[in-house]
C-alpha cells in the first residue's frame, strides 16, 4: 500500500475536496517555479558561452553557396516555365528517370515557382498516352502519409497496366499510392487479364481521397461501374459506395479476373472496401433479372488464382432467372426482365426439334478462380416442380465444383443431393446423388389425372458440358416409389380398356374434377447406361387394373420405344387388353396399339413376371423398411410369380 508520508509523489490526501484542490494547487506552484529555476540556468548558460564570429571567408563560402543555389532555382523556375525550354527539359528528365521513349509535346510550370506542371501529348509507351496532364507536384511526398501527387488533372488518355509481376502475383492498380486530388474524364485503363486484353473506361472522376468526396464513373463494355465517397485511410486501404449494373455479370467478372455464369441485366450496390489486393463489396443489396440479392463478394488477388468468396441471400428468386446460368431456355416474355441471351436460347429452343437444350456451359470460365460459395434463395417463384426454397453450399478448387450440399425445396418435400462437377476434364465430369422425399406427383406431371407424393434416390454420372451432351452420356440409376398415390377413375379404367366402364365415367364425370382410385403401389426403376434410359419397368398397382410399362428412352436422339400394359382386376362384359407402345420422340411422341398376339400373351402372370426383375431391386429404391409396405407386397408376389414368358425381356428402345 502507498505511504502518503514517504512517497516522492506525495500522494492526494484522500479526506475532503478542498484538500485534494489545495494540494493539487501546491504542486502546480511547485511545477512552475522549478521550470522557471531551469529556464533562468539555461539563460545563465548561453550568456557564458564565448561566441566567436566566423571568418570571413566562410561567410564568402557560405554567402556563394546560398547564393548560387536560390540562383539556380529562381532560373530553373524560369526555365520550366517557358514552354520552349522547359519541355526539352522535361523530356529529359523523363527519358533520365523513367524510359527513354517517352516524351512529351509540350511541359511547362504553369508559371514560375509554381507548383503545377502542364503537359500536352504525353506519350509513355507502354505505361501512359494523353492528349493533356496537369500535375500539383508535392516535394516532400516520398514522406510517409503523403503522396507524391496532391492532384492530377487529365483529359483524354489511356494508362496501360501489366498483369503480373515478376515473382508471378497479380497486380492491381490504386491511385491513392501516388495522388490525392483527382479530376480526370475520357480515360482508359488498359491491361491484360487471364491472356484477354480488358478495357476500362473513366468516363469523369473528380474529389479528394483524402477528404473522402471522391466520385468517379466507368464503363466496361456494357456495363457501368460508379463509385461515391471514396477515401483512403493512412494504411493506403480505399473504402467507398460502389453501384454496378450491366446486361450479364460474366463480363464484368472477366474483366475483375473472377469467372461468373451469364445473367440476366443487374443493378446492385454494396460498400466497397480495397485493401491492398483484396477488394471487397459488403451490405450488398440490388436486383438481378426479377430476383433481389444481398450479401458480400469478395476477392483476393494475393494468390497465383484469384480467391472468390461469395456469400449471398435472396428473399425472392425468380427461377426464370437462371435460365441462361444453366442453359435453360425461360425467363422471356412480357413482362421479364431479359437480356440478348436469353432472348437468343430461348428462340433457338423454340425452333428446335429436341426437348433437351443444347446450351453449353463453358466450364473453363472454373480455371480462373477458386472459390467459396453459399446461396440461399429464401423463396423461389416460376420454377418447375414447384420449387419453393433453394439452399447451395459448395467450394472451388483447382477446376473442381463440389457442391456439398444442393437443397430443393417444395411446398411438400425436397430434393437434397451432393454435386461435383470436374472440369480438369474436357469435358467437364458430373457426378450428383441424393435422394427426393415426399415431393408431389403433380409436380413432376402436370395433369389432375394423378396425385399424391414420390420418394425416390438417384446416382448418376454425366459427362458433357451442357444439358444435352450429359444427358447423351448418362450412367446410373433413379429409384422412385410412392405409396400414397391417386389417380384418375377415367385414367385407370382407361388404361385397361374397359369399354362398357368408360363410357359410364364419360356420361357421368367431371373430368375437371374427377374421381380418383388408391393405389396400393407406385414405384418406377430407371437405369442409365451410356445415355440409354431403360424402365425396369414402371408399375402402377389398384384395386382396378395393374398398369405397368418397359423399354427406354435413347437421350442421345431422345427416341423412345415404350410398351404399356393395362390388366383390369375385373372382368366385365366389354373388356379388352390394352397394350400401347410409345414411340416418336420425347417432344413428338407417337402411340400404337399392340398387336393381337402380344394382347393375348401379356396376361396379368406374364405382366408380374416382366416386373419381377425391377421390383427386386427395392433395396435401392428403398420404402422405409416398412414390412407391410404395399410395394413391398407387390414386390414379393412379382419374385414368386417367376419371369417365365417375360413379353419385356426383348423389349430396347428403337434406334435413330
Amino acid at each position: 500500500m502507498l505511504d502518503r508520508n514517504k512517497s516522492p509523489a506525495r500522494a492526494i490526501p484522500s479526506h475532503g475536496v478542498e484538500y485534494r484542490v489545495a494540494w493539487i494547487n501546491d504542486q502546480w506552484t511547485k511545477l512552475k517555479a522549478g521550470a522557471a529555476k531551469t529556464a533562468s540556468n539555461a539563460r545563465d548558460r548561453i550568456k557564458n558561452v564565448k561566441w566567436k564570429s566566423p571568418s570571413k571567408p566562410v561567410l564568402i563560402w557560405v554567402g556563394s553557396i546560398v547564393g548560387v543555389l536560390v540562383a539556380g532555382w529562381v532560373t530553373l523556375n524560369i526555365l520550366l516555365a517557358n514552354p520552349s525550354t522547359g519541355t526539352p527539359m522535361i523530356n529529359w528528365a523523363i527519358g533520365t528517370f523513367g524510359d527513354k521513349s517517352a516524351k512529351v509535346q509540350t511541359g511547362h510550370l504553369a508559371h514560375p515557382f509554381s507548383d503545377r506542371f502542364v503537359l500536352k501529348t504525353l506519350s509513355w509507351p507502354g505505361t501512359i498516352e494523353a492528349e493533356a496532364i496537369e500535375i500539383n507536384y508535392d516535394l516532400f511526398g516520398f514522406l510517409p502519409g503523403r503522396v507524391l501527387a496532391k492532384r492530377i488533372w487529365v483529359r483524354d488518355g489511356e494508362i496501360l497496366l501489366k498483369e503480373q509481376k515478376p515473382d508471378g502475383t497479380k497486380t492491381t492498380f490504386n491511385p491513392t499510392q501516388f495522388v490525392d486530388e483527382i479530376d480526370a474524364a475520357n480515360v482508359d485503363i488498359k491491361f491484360t487479364r487471364n491472356e484477354k486484353p480488358r478495357v476500362v473506361k473513366i468516363v469523369a472522376a473528380n474529389g479528394s481521397f483524402s477528404r473522402g468526396n471522391v466520385r468517379a464513373e466507368a464503363t466496361s463494355g456494357k456495363n457501368k461501374i460508379t463509385f461515391d465517397g471514396l477515401q483512403r485511410d493512412w494504411g493506403g486501404s480505399l473504402k467507398g459506395n460502389i453501384t454496378v449494373q450491366g446486361q450479364n455479370m460474366k463480363d464484368l467478372a472477366e474483366v475483375a479476373g473472377a469467372s461468373a455464369p451469364d445473367t440476366p441485366p443487374f443493378n446492385i450496390k454494396g460498400a466497397l472496401s480495397v485493401q491492398r489486393q483484396t477488394w471487397s463489396v459488403e451490405n450488398l443489396s440490388g436486383r438481378m433479372g426479377d430476383s433481389d440479392l444481398g450479401g458480400l463478394v469478395r476477392i483476393n488477388l494475393t494468390q497465383k488464382k484469384p480467391m472468390l468468396t461469395v456469400d449471398l441471400t435472396s428473399r425472392q428468386l425468380d427461377f426464370d432467372d437462371l435460365g441462361v446460368v444453366f442453359g435453360i431456355p425461360v425467363g422471356t416474355g412480357k413482362g421479364e426482365t431479359e437480356n440478348a441471351e436469353q432472348i437468343k436460347a430461348k428462340e433457338a429452343y423454340d425452333r428446335s426439334a429436341r426437348l433437351i437444350p443444347d446450351s453449353r456451359i463453358d466450364f473453363t470460365r472454373l480455371a480462373a478462380v477458386n472459390a467459396d460459395i453459399n446461396f440461399v434463395a429464401a423463396k423461389v417463384v416460376d420454377a418447375p416442380m414447384g420449387i419453393n426454397a433453394i439452399t447451395l453450399t459448395g467450394k472451388l478448387t483447382d477446376s473442381v465444383l463440389d457442391f456439398e450440399r444442393a437443397l430443393v425445396k417444395t411446398s411438400t418435400g425436397d430434393l437434397d443431393a451432393k454435386i461435383n462437377i470436374n472440369a480438369t476434364k474436357d469435358p467437364a465430369v458430373t457426378k450428383t446423388s441424393g435422394s427426393l422425399r415426399n415431393v408431389a406427383i403433380n409436380r413432376f406431371i402436370d395433369t389432375p389425372m394423378v396425385r399424391g407424393s414420390l420418394n425416390g434416390r438417384f446416382d448418376l454420372r454425366l459427362t458433357g458440358s451442357g444439358f444435352r451432351e450429359a444427358a447423351g452420356s448418362a450412367n446410373g440409376e433413379v429409384g422412385v416409389w410412392s405409396n400414397n398415390s391417386e389417380l384418375a377413375k377415367f385414367a385407370v379404367e382407361g388404361a385397361g380398356l374397359d369399354l362398357g366402364e368408360i363410357l359410364l365415367i364419360w356420361a357421368t364425370e367431371d373430368k375437371k374434377k374427377p374421381e380418383y382410385i388408391k393405389s396400393r403401389c407406385l414405384a418406377a426403376n430407371i437405369a442409365f447406361k451410356d445415355g440409354q434410359a431403360s424402365l425396369k419397368p414402371a408399375v402402377i398397382d389398384n384395386d382396378d387394373s395393374l398398369i405397368a410399362a418397359t423399354g427406354g428412352v435413347n437421350l442421345k436422339n431422345e427416341s423412345m420405344s415404350i410398351e404399356v400394359f393395362a390388366r383390369p382386376h375385373d372382368v366385365s362384359i366389354g373388356t379388352i387388353s390394352g397394350d400401347i407402345r410409345v414411340g416418336g420422340t420425347l417432344r413428338n411422341p407417337t402411340f400404337q396399339a399392340l398387336n393381337e398376339e402380344t394382347a393375348l400373351q401379356a396376361g396379368l402372370s406374364a405382366l408380374l413376371s416382366s416386373i419381377a426383375g425391377p421390383l427386386g431391386l427395392l433395396p435401392f429404391i428403398q420404402t422405409g423398411g416398412e414390412p407391410d409396405a404395399p410395394c413391398a407386397t407387390l414386390l414379393a408376389d412379382a419374385k414368386e410369380t417367376g419371369t417365365k414368358n417375360n413379353p419385356a425381356q426383348n423389349i430396347t428402345p428403337k434406334k435413330g
